[in-house]
């Protein structure tokens, strides 16, 4: 499968050629904040939110706070398929990592995460029966049969592992794709978002904790219509510029919400400490993490370190190298 033989092929207009570069132009502004690993209340609110968003797109009607509720292991008031599909969906976001992105097996095992416990029969598998489903009220869309899913699927990952398209491309267009070929009885909407997720993970650490669902969740009619106008029309386009749109959007939210943080001292010296650990490290270390500051404001960071306890600083002015303070209490100063 490649752009000119896909069953919906993309038409490369100015608008999606303009938000593939507003992505990628965000994403660099992004890694000069070194927030490849947000901390862990952002993690966690993104994963909810994510989790909410993507069930929510399905008919869920737990809230964003009782998503947060059963995160925490906490009783809820709400159905028990409302519960479940959100349990499901919190592990298998859980898991991303765990999932090889290229291999059309972890796709199932995904499915089996999100569908399982009694959601449906067959969670895990491909479809074996036909299906039909509602794109208005009285009118139904017969999705292909099932002897062509498999074979759909493996093109499908094989687009992935081999086509010329750009990575962020790539994982729209499976999502729009794994939609169109619908290769499970139920839960197919909800893999082929977690999916996307996992491929972006690929294009950059940052989406793991980046809450895209949410957005497509507030602009559901939209994701609807223009999933409805592709298929209607045969081009994918309408459908890959409204989700550049969405990943846009979050991407655009996380910097209003990060930037001002990430100007901080204490947050750029706290966003170095994964990276070195125990370990020694001088200003020059500092400073090639910290690509978007200058010398002087290293120093001042590195002073302020000391002097509120973060680091203990060893050697003189010239060749002075720091440490994290174990119990980050009272440090001695130089």
């Amino acid at each position: 499968m490649d752009m000119k033989d896909a069953r919906y092929p993309v038409t490369l207009s100015p608008d999606l050629l303009r938000l593939m570069l507003e992505v990628s132009e965000l994403l660099g502004r992004l890694d000069g904040l070194q927030l490849v690993r947000p901390v862990p209340k952002l993690r966690e609110k993104n994963r909810t939110g994510s989790v909410r968003g993507s069930t929510g797109i399905e008919g869920n009607r737990c809230t964003l706070a009782q998503v947060e509720a059963i995160a925490r292991g906490e009783p809820v008031a709400a159905s028990k398929k409302d519960v479940l599909e959100v349990r499901n969906a919190l592990a298998a976001y859980g898991e991303l990592r765990d999932y090889d992105p290229y291999a059309i097996d972890a796709l199932l095992r995904a499915h089996a995460r999100l569908m399982g416990g009694g959601l449906m029969l067959g969670a895990g598998h491909f479809r074996r029966e036909a299906v039909e489903v509602y794109v208005s009220e009285d009118k139904t869309r017969e999705m292909p049969p099932w002897k062509s899913v498999e074979p759909s699927m493996r093109a499908l990952f094989g687009y992935l592992k081999s086509g010329d398209d750009p990575l962020l491309l790539k994982s729209v267009r499976f999502h729009f794709e794994c939609v169109n070929i619908h290769p499970f009885t139920d839960g197919n909407g909800r893999t082929a978002r977690l999916w996307q997720t996992r491929l972006l993970m690929e294009l950059h650490p940052i989406f793991e904790y980046l809450d895209v669902e949410s957005m497509v969740f507030d602009a559901r009619d939209t994701y609807y219509a223009v999933i409805r106008e592709a298929q209607d029309t045969g081009d994918a386009r309408c459908f890959v510029c409204f989700m550049l749109d969405q990943i846009l959007r979050a991407l655009t939210r996380l910097w209003q919400t990060c930037g001002p943080v990430a100007s901080r001292w204490d947050s750029r010296i706290e966003g170095v400490r994964e990276r070195f650990g125990d370990a020694p490290f001088s200003r020059k270390d500092y400073l090639q993490l910290q690509r978007t500051i200058t010398p002087v404001t290293a120093s001042r960071d590195l002073k302020a370190g000391v002097e509120e306890g973060l680091l203990v600083r060893a050697g003189d002015k010239r060749t002075a190298v720091y440490r994290f303070s174990r119990n980050e209490a009272a440090v001695e100063r130089k």
